[in-house]
């Protein structure tokens, strides 16, 4: 027999591996790795026929040894990763994706799987920068187009993701999927008529999925159309029963809409589906918000028993019983949740308030270090150290709440075309209320006797509320590169690095009427935290009132402490007035009574 040259031997096993000829690609493959033992080819093409046979151990050793001998190949790190994928681990598989990415930048597919998966490890920032370049090298790729949006939109940026969104259905004009999330990003910009045209579109075009009715829901309460947004949830949980998000937010609808059983839906679910913990958790959750203790335990104590692993019913329980003042046994299931989950920051931080509550203000402060140790940057982590601080006299404590160095407030200029800032507040105040449609408070946030609008306020498409985006964002840059910093402060050692090196994370609207308050509480979302003043009932500006301000230093503890931990400043809800202060702060409002309303926009922001 003639002898083949080595070249051949490699030529033919690869024709026959892309033809499925599996079989005879085998010999040749092999005969090829001992004619050219150092080509990295030989090993890749091998580890590509034993993936294709589902050999994927022995598909993994082949594709190390070709890297082995050429590390610089991105086809075999983008199979590599595709095969890592598929066995289910996703990590290693980013890592190889990106590795392809790296070595041929023009590589679309590696740049777009590599997105997508850092997507779904919760990596937004490297899927966004992938799904970029990914749609940079494939404008005409619906799918590169459609993740580009999807992160753009969950990355906080739905007016960039519009744009994406829109390119992608020109190309795909019928896909029910893109028109779904064009009514997401439209929903987040305001333009909720748009957003439930887009959503009756995909719903047209045959997405019946239990997203398509909930994301319904959400843009029909947010057009005032609570009935039929009360029927667009409970389609919702005619498709899938026990669907966490629309559980939740159809009791939160059915709560400010003042119905006396807003959690009849839970109950039935409950009694549908005994042996699950998502009915009974949700209830727990939603009646510890409402000030409900007894209740709130006893469905933690439902839940903790289908599912005795999870920390966060032990924790809700723990949170419930400190409500009703049984600080004793608080403590004892905040003691099993930690046990459970010694590495859960909130875990961590509702035993240690649940401590302090108790008492035991040394053994709340180790767990309130441990947790801040574990997240450094934790808001609530960071409010509380500071509280143990404070209780066990621990001079840190003035340090970390400095409110002279790390409380301010900034009067705003008018933006361009008003004269002055009251008729503008006048105007804006308009344009707010009618976002204000709710007859309660929402159950999960800290407003009494008031309203506050969903969403992110600076999202929506609104000429003023644009506009006093814009002068708060001046006025809070120019605020941010005046100050001196101060490293190793969690407040101080965080400024800018740059001017205007920091963006929003939050930003909405309260309203309280009469009798109304803020309960004293933290902003877990930012690292900065402010309140503008946009209408302030008469009496609160009164001489030697005190009524409606904001109030800082007093923390979430049960009253009969906070006579020993009094506020240490307060200050008058002037309009046109920022109240800055530092997300860890304690700060709540005092109550008012007057018939004109307070209202507020009030927002976070972290640092680039």
């Amino acid at each position: 027999m003639a002898s083949i040259h080595p070249a051949s031997s490699l030529a033919q096993g690869l024709r026959a591996l892309v033809s499925g000829q599996f079989d005879v690609a085998l010999p040749l493959l092999q005969r090829a790795l001992h004619e050219m033992p150092t080509a990295p080819e030989v090993p890749a093409a091998l580890g590509q026929l034993a993936a294709q046979r589902r050999q994927w151990a022995e598909a993994e050793t082949w594709f190390q040894s070709s890297l082995q001998l050429q590390d610089r190949q991105p086809r075999v790190w983008l199979a590599r990763g595709q095969m890592l994928e598929m066995l289910q681990h996703p990590a290693a598989a980013a890592e190889a994706f990106s590795r392809a990415a790296e070595y041929q930048p023009d590589l679309a597919a590696a740049h777009y799987l590599h997105a997508r998966l850092r997507r779904e490890l919760g990596e937004r920032s490297r899927a966004l920068q992938a799904a970029r370049h990914a749609a940079l090298l494939m404008p005409q790729d619906v799918n590169a187009l459609q993740l580009l949006a999807m992160l753009q939109e969950e990355g906080g940026d739905p007016a960039a993701a519009l744009p994406t969104l829109e390119a992608a259905l020109r190309l795909a004009p019928d896909r029910a999927a893109l028109h779904h999330n064009r009514g997401v990003v439209l929903h987040r910009l305001g333009r909720h008529a748009e957003a439930l045209a887009a959503h009756e579109r995909a719903l047209g075009l045959g997405l019946d999925v239990v997203e398509a009715h909930y994301n319904i829901g959400n843009t029909l309460q947010a057009l005032g159309r609570a009935d039929a947004a009360l029927t667009a949830y409970r389609s919702a949980l005619a498709r899938a029963p026990l669907h966490s998000l629309s559980l939740y937010d159809l009791a939160k609808l059915r709560w400010v809409l003042g119905h006396a059983d807003f959690t009849a839906e839970l109950d039935a679910a409950e009694r549908m589906a005994p042996q699950s913990d998502v009915p009974p958790s949700l209830l727990g959750l939603l009646l510890l918000r409402a000030g409900r203790g007894e209740a709130a335990a006893a469905a933690y104590r439902r839940a903790a028993v289908l599912a005795p692993a999870n920390a966060a019913y032990v924790d809700g329980l723990g949170q419930a019983l400190s409500l009703l003042g049984r600080h004793q046994e608080a403590c004892e299931a905040h003691q099993r949740a930690v046990s459970l989950a010694p590495g859960d920051v909130a875990v961590l931080g509702n035993a240690a308030r649940s401590l302090y509550a108790g008492g035991q203000s040394i053994g709340g402060l180790a767990l309130a270090e441990r947790a801040l140790a574990l997240a450094p940057s934790d808001q609530h982590a960071l409010a509380l150290v500071g509280l143990g601080w404070r209780l066990t006299g621990d001079a840190r404590a003035g340090w970390l709440n400095d409110l002279d160095r790390c409380v301010a407030v900034v009067d705003i200029e008018p933006p361009p075309g008003w004269t002055d800032i009251a008729s503008f507040n006048a105007a804006l105040a308009k344009e707010l209320n009618q976002l204000h449609t709710d007859a309660e408070a929402p159950i999960d946030q800290t407003l009494r006797h008031g309203t506050q609008t969903r969403g992110n306020l600076f999202d929506l498409d609104l000429p003023l509320v644009q506009a006093l985006k814009a002068q708060i964002t001046s006025a809070i840059t120019a605020w941010l590169a005046a100050q001196p910093g101060e490293a190793g402060h969690p407040f101080l050692g965080r400024m800018p690095s740059r001017p205007g090196a920091w963006h929003f994370t939050d930003s909405w609207s309260s309203r309280l009427r009469s009798s109304g308050f803020h309960t004293n509480h933290v902003h877990t979302h930012g690292w900065l935290s402010s309140c503008y003043y946009v209408s302030t009932p008469p009496g609160a500006l009164a001489e030697g009132s005190r009524d409606g301000w904001i109030k800082f230093g007093e923390p979430d503890l049960p009253e009969s402490m906070r006579s020993s931990l009094p506020a240490g400043r307060m200050e008058a809800p002037k309009p046109g007035r920022l109240a800055l202060f530092p997300s860890y702060l304690w700060h709540g409002t005092t109550p008012f009574q007057d018939d004109d309303y307070r209202l507020t926009v009030a927002f976070d922001v972290l640092p680039d």
